[in-house]
């Protein structure tokens, strides 16, 4: 089937929400340093 009409794209939007941005970098830095105190003990 062949379609004649061009059609656009639909681009699927949202507002940011504020406070998600911190939130994951304290996340983040907190396992970041979780696993930089798990590969510096020992195995064993």
């Amino acid at each position: 089937m062949k379609k004649d009409k061009h059609e656009e794209l639909m681009e699927l939007k949202h507002d940011a929400v504020p406070g998600y941005r911190p939130v994951f970098l304290v996340v983040f830095a907190a396992s970041c340093a979780y696993m930089a105190y798990i590969l510096s003990t020992p195995a064993f």
